[in-house]
C-alpha cells in the first residue's frame, strides 16, 4: 500500500504540473517566465513538504495520519478550477508579461496541493522502515517508486490525457485519485499490491523508456547560416539561399524575403493576407499577431500609406532579427510590441479595422491562440465591418486535416461570415498540406464590396462579387498583378466538421490534432 501511495501521489503531482501550464496560458501565455514560475513553485512546495512530512511522521507514525494528508491534497486539488476562474483574471490585470503575477497565481493554485503531496514520500519512508540496517534500501526504493510515478504522470498527461479531456476534468480525476488513496489508508486496505521487486522493476523500466524516448535533434539549416541564436522560445536561424533570405525556428521555416527586393515575399502566403482588403478596402488601423520575418506588416506599410500598423510578437530576439536582417522599417506607422498576442489583444484599448493572425508555425501552434475565447477577444477588438485574416496550415481532407478543420469549426462559431482561401490551390489537392488564409468579417459598417453586390443571407459575398472587388482594387489599391487569381482560389466546397471538436480554453488538444511530420 505504501508503494502504491508513493507511486500514484508522484504521478498526480507531475500530472498537476503539466496541466497547470494549460490553466495559466490563457491569462499569462506560455513563456519561460510562466514555466519557471510553475516549476519553481512546485519545487518550493516539495522542499517544504519533504521537511514537514519527515518531522510529522516521527510524531504520528501511522497510515491513518498519512491518509489525512492525502485527503487535504485531494481537497486543494479539487478547488483549483473555481479558484482559477476568480483569481487569474484579477492577477492578469496587473500585467501578464510580468514575473510576479504569474508567480503569485502558481503559489495560490499549486503550492498547497504540491506541498501536501511532497509530505507523502518521507512519511511513507518512515512507515516502511523496519530497522536502521535497512534504512538506505527503504529510502532509495521509496523515492524510486515515487519518481517512477512522476515519470508516468508526466508522459501520460502530456501524451494522452490532455488530448482526451479538458483541464477541469483532469483536475477532477486527480482529486479522485488522491481521495481514493486517502480512503484506502484511513480505512484498512482491502487490496493486494505488487511486491517490492515488481515495483522496482516498473521504476527501472520507466527510467529506461524515458532515456530511449529523448534524443538531441539538431535541425538542418538548409543553406548558408547568416545568424544563429537561441531565444527563450526558439533556436533561430537566418539562412541565405541562392535568391532568398529565410527565417527558421528550429526545423520550421517562418518566412523569407527575396534578396533583390526585401518587400517581396519568398512564400506566397504572405501575399494572400491582402485578400482581406476585398472585405474592407480602406482600413486605417491594423494589428498583426506574430511577426515572423516581418513580411506582411512591412508590405502593408509600404503599399498603403494611410495605414497604421501594430505588431504583437512574443519573442524579443525575433524582433531584433527582423530589424537587422529582414529590413523591417523603423517608422511611427509600424510599431512592434514584445508581448503574447492574446495578452496584447486583451489589454489594448485600441480597436482595429483589420487583424492578421500569423503566429502559427509548422510543427506547433500556441493553443491559446486557437480557442473560441481567443476569437471572441479578436472580434471584440474589431471595428464594425472589421476583418480578421488567419494564416493556418493544414488540409481540407484526410488524416492530417483534423487540426485545421477543428480550428475552422471554432473560428466559425465566432465569425459566421468567413471565407477560405487555400494558397496555390489546385483541384484535387484536398489532402495536401498548405497555407490556408481564413478570413472572418464582423457585421456592420461597409463590407468593402462592390456597389450593388448581393449579400447571401444579408452577410456573405458571392464569389462573383469577390472577384469583381478584386478587379476593382488591382492596380488602384493593391499592387499584386495576380490579385484576382488569388481571390479566385476561394474554396466553396463543404468542409466536413462533425468529427472534430470546438477548441476552448478548457479543451484544446492541438498537440494531438497536429500531424504535420
Amino acid at each position: 500500500m505504501l508503494y502504491l501511495v508513493a507511486f500514484l501521489s508522484g504521478a498526480s503531482l507531475m500530472s498537476l504540473e503539466m496541466v497547470g501550464s494549460r490553466i495559466l496560458a490563457p491569462y499569462f501565455g506560455s513563456s519561460i517566465l510562466v514555466w519557471g514560475s510553475l516549476i519553481g513553485t512546485v519545487l518550493a512546495a516539495l522542499t517544504a513538504g519533504y521537511y514537514l512530512g519527515g518531522f510529522l511522521s516521527d510524531r504520528w507514525p501511522n497510515l491513518e495520519a498519512l491518509g489525512w494528508v492525502l485527503l487535504g491534497a485531494s481537497f486543494f486539488t479539487s478547488v483549483i478550477p473555481p479558484l482559477s476562474r476568480e483569481l487569474l483574471p484579477a492577477l492578469a490585470n496587473y500585467g501578464a508579461s510580468a514575473r510576479w503575477p504569474s508567480l503569485a497565481a502558481c503559489g495560490a493554485l499549486f503550492f498547497p496541493p504540491a506541498f501536501l503531496m511532497g509530505m507523502v514520500s518521507p512519511w511513507a519512508v518512515r512507515l516502511c522502515m523496519s530497522s536502521v540496517e535497512r534504512a538506505g534500501r527503504a529510502v532509495g526504493l521509496m523515492y524510486a517508486v515515487s519518481n517512477a510515478g512522476s515519470i508516468a504522470g508526466t508522459f501520460f498527461t502530456s501524451f494522452f490525457w490532455i488530448s482526451w479531456q479538458g483541464t477541469n476534468w483532469i483536475i477532477v480525476g486527480l482529486s479522485l485519485v488522491l481521495l481514493t488513496l486517502a480512503c484506502l489508508t484511513i480505512v484498512p486496505p482491502l487490496v493486494r499490491v505488487p511486491s517490492r521487486r515488481g515495483l522496482l522493476a516498473i521504476a527501472v523500466l520507466t527510467a529506461v523508456l524515458q532515456v530511449s524516448l529523448f534524443g538531441n535533434l539538431v535541425p538542418s539549416s538548409g543553406g548558408d547560416v547568416v545568424y544563429e541564436a537561441r531565444s527563450l522560445y526558439h533556436h533561430i536561424y537566418v539562412v541565405d539561399t541562392r535568391d532568398s533570405r529565410l527565417l527558421k525556428f528550429d526545423k520550421s521555416i517562418q518566412g523569407g524575403m527575396k534578396k533583390d527586393d526585401p518587400f517581396e515575399s519568398a512564400f506566397p502566403y504572405a501575399d494572400y493576407f491582402h485578400l482581406a482588403l476585398i472585405f474592407n478596402s480602406h482600413p486605417r488601423d491594423m494589428l498583426t499577431v506574430g511577426l515572423g520575418a516581418g513580411l506582411a506588416p512591412k508590405r502593408f506599410w509600404r503599399d498603403y500609406s494611410g495605414l497604421r500598423i501594430q505588431v504583437a510578437e512574443l519573442d524579443p530576439e525575433v524582433v531584433k532579427v527582423c530589424y537587422r536582417y529582414f529590413d523591417l522599417p523603423k517608422d511611427e506607422r509600424l510599431q512592434v510590441e514584445v508581448k503574447d498576442g492574446r495578452m496584447f489583444l486583451r489589454d489594448t484599448p485600441s480597436k482595429y479595422d483589420m487583424i492578421l493572425l500569423d503566429a502559427y508555425f509548422a510543427d506547433a501552434v500556441p493553443f491559446h491562440l486557437t480557442t473560441r475565447e481567443f476569437y471572441e477577444i479578436v472580434r471584440d477588438k474589431l471595428n464594425p465591418g472589421g476583418v480578421v485574416a488567419y494564416n493556418m496550415i493544414g488540409a481540407f481532407e484526410g488524416p492530417r486535416s483534423k487540426l485545421f478543420r477543428s480550428m475552422l469549426k471554432t473560428f466559425k462559431t465566432v465569425f459566421p461570415e468567413l471565407y477560405v482561401f487555400p494558397v496555390n490551390w489546385r483541384e484535387g489537392g484536398e489532402e495536401t498540406l498548405r497555407n490556408i488564409i481564413v478570413i472572418g468579417v464582423v457585421s456592420g459598417g461597409s463590407p468593402g464590396g462592390p456597389e450593388g453586390s448581393t449579400r447571401i443571407g444579408g452577410a456573405k459575398l458571392r464569389k462573383q462579387d469577390i472577384l469583381a472587388q478584386a478587379r476593382a482594387l488591382t492596380g488602384n489599391v493593391v499592387k499584386f498583378r495576380n490579385f484576382v487569381e488569388m481571390a479566385s482560389s476561394l474554396y466553396e466546397k463543404d468542409i466536413f466538421l462533425d468529427d472534430v471538436p470546438i477548441l476552448t480554453d478548457d479543451y484544446a488538444p492541438v498537440d494531438s490534432l497536429l500531424h504535420l511530420y
